[in-house]
């Protein structure tokens, strides 16, 4: 039964083949009747080409105004912290592509690139660009104001007179001469010959002005920026048009525009920036003349000469005693933490940080980790054996016995902490009631000096920033720097004949194909309605 009905189905299969060849003629006329729009669409669609151009992205470092404020020791203790930002010199192209796709970027293009005005020649479907006769550009007013579109229609004379009509509102006007100026509810727009354009008069152009901000909306899809890759700072740029000035100019263009306004930014913060140092700078040194005229009257009052050497090494003793002092308080305030932690019941079988390392011997570091270490035993047991186990109450009292070891070791590492810093407050005292026994002017000379040398060091930090800032203003570097300007692809994106080919076969198949069915069809309806009928 199967080989039946397989055959059926051939001989079905060939019956239609057979059907549909019997009707070549009205495939051939298809065929025929496809060519005309094949045709057409190769020699009428305008050549349509990719233009590229890539551009590398400079961090501010590479610019040469990625120097940091220096913040001498204190920037290794904000990055300890977790406080430090990303650096300043880094590139963040997500940043940079959004910039370059920015609506305000791509209207300034427009504008520069009169974009936004479209010449066209009667009964013509391409735009005109650098052969366009004429020039209308809209002064910057009418740029920024500019809501809706217009058209109108020009006619050059041959004695050079010019005839004027808006299309939307059919109003006309009539130049003696060009170039005009075109005044209109809608703006002022200036009219003049292209300077580049062989001109020959008479001749009708369509003008059609739309605003740059539409525009620039249409270019912001249109143009493609993306990464070159995912390790570079390069992006790429790609954009496609019919005319091949165009499109190089809009890239270059582009490029040039996002370079000049981050220039400009770079300079405007640069000139705030040395605004605000200036500023600074006079305090600075006003300060530091106050308090030098005042250690010179010091002296004078008190008859000082040279006697800071003591004063000097008293200080510096101090300033060593309190430094070990504060770290010793801060080792006891985690030895606290840390004694608080053991003895809570609830990290009775957790592991205890090692807030103190196995170096500090008996300050308690190495039973903390012989703890853990007999912890991470225990629960590789508890994982591996049946909760009765007998070896798992051997582990847990023996980590009881650690575990008070532990205590013990975190209340002698305690007292051995207090015991020295106890030492160390009490030398510190000794050299405080030596000091004390040192005349009062000598102790107040001390404070001026130190005020002059903050004030000493402040003014020469602000210098420097100055000098920076001045070095990075006087550098005429690009922000992006171009690595391929604007080329064109060789080969034209569009009319591709590959699209006209799949027409024609598309066309000629399914348009007779579904004339025949439909026909049959309502053949076999008209024969089903005349036998109803009878």
């Amino acid at each position: 039964m199967e080989s039946i009905q397989n055959d059926n189905e051939t001989i079905s299969l060939k019956k239609i083949i057979v059907g549909y060849l019997y009707h070549w003629k009205l495939f051939l006329f298809t065929a025929c009747l496809s060519l005309i729009p094949a045709i057409l669409y190769l020699a009428l669609y305008p050549k349509t080409y990719e233009f590229m151009s890539r551009i590398r992205m400079q961090g501010e470092k590479e610019l040469g105004g990625g120097e940091s404020f220096g913040l001498g020791d204190a920037s290794g203790l904000i990055r300890s912290f977790g406080l430090a930002g990303k650096s300043g010199g880094a590139v963040n192209v997500g940043d940079e592509i959004a910039t370059l796709s920015s609506n305000w970027l791509l209207k300034n293009v427009v504008i520069k690139l009169g974009l936004n005005v479209a010449y066209e020649k009667p009964y013509s479907f391409v735009q005109l660009y650098e052969d366009s006769p004429l020039l209308v550009v809209p002064d910057s007013l009418t740029q920024e104001e500019l809501e809706n579109s217009f058209s109108f229609k020009i006619a050059v004379k041959k004695d050079g007179s010019a005839n004027l009509k808006i299309k939307e509102t059919g109003e006309k006007y009539t130049f003696a001469s060009l170039p005009a100026q075109l005044k209109i509810p809608e703006g002022t727009f200036n009219i003049s010959y292209r300077e580049s354009v062989d001109i020959e008069k008479p001749f009708t152009l369509n003008v059609s002005v739309f605003p740059a901000g539409r525009i620039a909306e249409n270019l912001s899809n249109a143009i493609e920026v993306e990464e070159f890759s995912k390790i570079s700072n390069t992006l790429e740029l790609t954009y496609t048009d019919y005319s091949k000035m165009r499109g190089k100019d809009l890239l270059n263009v582009l490029m040039d525009e996002y370079n000049k306004n981050a220039e400009v930014i770079k300079k405007d913060e640069g000139y705030k920036a040395m605004t605000f140092l200036d500023g600074r700078i006079a305090g600075a040194m006003q300060e530091l003349n106050t308090i030098e005229r005042t250690i010179e009257a010091y002296k004078i009052k008190n008859k000082m000469t040279d006697i800071e050497y003591d004063v000097r090494f008293y200080a510096d003793a101090v300033k060593n005693l309190r430094e070990k002092i504060i770290d010793l308080e801060a080792q006891s305030h985690v030895i606290d933490l840390l004694d608080a932690y053991v003895k809570d019941p609830k990290n009775k079988y957790n592991l205890i940080p090692a807030m103190i390392s196995s170096s500090d011997g008996e300050k308690g570091g190495s039973a903390i980790t012989t703890y853990n270490e007999a912890l991470i035993a225990r629960d590789k047991l508890q994982k591996t054996s049946k909760s009765n186990n007998p070896l798992s109450e051997v582990a847990d009292s023996q980590i009881d016995k650690l575990r008070e070891s532990v205590v013990l070791a975190i209340d002698n590492a305690r007292k051995s902490t207090q015991y020295v810093l106890s030492d160390l407050k009490s030398q510190e005292k000794t050299i405080m009631d030596k000091m004390g026994s040192v005349p009062t002017y000598e102790r107040e000379y001390l404070d001026y000096s130190r005020q002059k040398e903050v004030l000493q060091g402040v003014y020469l930090f602000l210098l420097q920033k100055k000098e920076a800032i001045a070095l990075t203003l006087g550098q005429d570097r690009d922000r992006g720097f171009i690595v391929d300007t604007a080329f064109v692809k060789h080969k034209p994106i569009a009319p591709r004949k590959l699209y006209a080919g799949l027409f024609v076969i598309l066309f000629t198949l399914i348009v007779p194909v579904g004339f025949l069915f439909c026909k049959e069809q309502l053949l076999a309806l008209m024969d089903e309605y005349k036998n109803s009928r009878k």
